[in-house]
This record gives structure tokens, sequence and C-alpha cells, in this order.
């Protein structure tokens, strides 16, 4: 057995491509792309990281992550074929809850 037979473990970027590449088109599921894609990615993490040297970019950061985080939160109601005048009532009511200070 040498050395190029032995696949590596699966890191934080294989496991993140496994949940979400069903949600891009099938021709970009490939090698190539996911390079691609894993690079791209290590790219955001390190300018985030960049960002969070100053108290500004610390700010900035935590920022995003709230927005990113409300929108998560309302995706469901938001991707609904036909939501009902309710169901977007509480999305909204459930935003203005998580983005107050």
């Amino acid at each position: 057995m040498s050395r190029s037979d032995l696949t590596p473990a699966p890191d934080w970027f294989d496991r993140l491509w496994d949940q979400n590449s069903q949600k891009i088109p099938v021709y970009l599921r490939n090698d190539a792309f996911k390079k691609t894609a894993r690079g791209l990615v290590g790219l955001c993490v390190e300018s985030l990281g960049s960002f969070a040297k100053t108290p500004d970019g610390m700010r900035q950061v935590v920022a995003y992550a709230r927005i990113v985080a409300a929108l998560r939160g309302v995706q469901g109601v938001a991707n609904a074929p036909d939501p009902s005048p309710e169901q977007v009532a509480e999305m909204v009511e459930r935003l203005v809850a998580r983005v107050k200070p």
C-alpha cells in the first residue's frame, strides 16, 4: 500500500460540502468546482479574520453574523409558495425580535 492510496479524513469543508452540495446544480458538483469553492470559502474566512483585528471590524463581523442568523430564521416563511398575511406578520415579528440589541 503506497501513500497515494490513502484518502485523507474529511475536514470541515468536506462536511460542509456534503451537507450543502445538493443545493447547487448537478453539473457543478464535481471535484474541480469543489476545489474552487474550498479556495473561495477559505479566502472569505481569512478576510473575516482580518476584519476582526480591529474593534470596528469585529463589530462588522458580528453584525453580518446577526443578519445571516435572522435571515435563516425567517427563511421557511419567505420561501413558502404563498405565505398568508399572518405568517408574514409572524416572520417580521421574529426578525425584529432577533435584531433588537
